[in-house]
């Protein structure tokens, strides 16, 4: 269980280092670059860890895509840190659409 909570904490400080990072990021302040990378490693990290603990033969669609959508998310962070390319939010925003799409798919197998 407390494990859970340790996912949990470093889910939820990814999501803030992304919105926080990602304002920095707009208005080209210091620092911007590296809390919005951290929070995409944080958030997809602790996504993809959760992911793989259950078996792949288990996995539906949705998982896929959830899976795609967080390796995307880290392409993004590897073009935008480690490259420097400004192209970095395309790859971005394909796992934004990928994400939610996936949710919506998630729904509709659910009723």
């Amino acid at each position: 269980m407390n494990s859970i909570k340790l996912y949990k904490t470093i889910y939820f400080t990814g999501v803030v280092f992304i919105f926080v990072g990602g304002y920095r990021l707009f208005k080209n302040l210091e620092y911007g670059v590296f809390l919005f990378s951290a929070g995409m490693v944080m958030y997809s990290a602790v996504q993809l860890k959760l992911l793989f603990h259950y078996k792949l033969v288990d996995w539906t669609i949705f998982e896929y895509l959830k899976a795609t959508v967080n390796l995307v998310f880290l392409l993004a962070v590897i073009l935008l840190v480690a490259f420097g390319l400004k192209q970095w939010y395309y790859p971005f925003i394909l796992g934004l659409l990928l994400d939610f799409f996936a949710n919506i798919l998630k729904r509709i197998s659910k009723s």
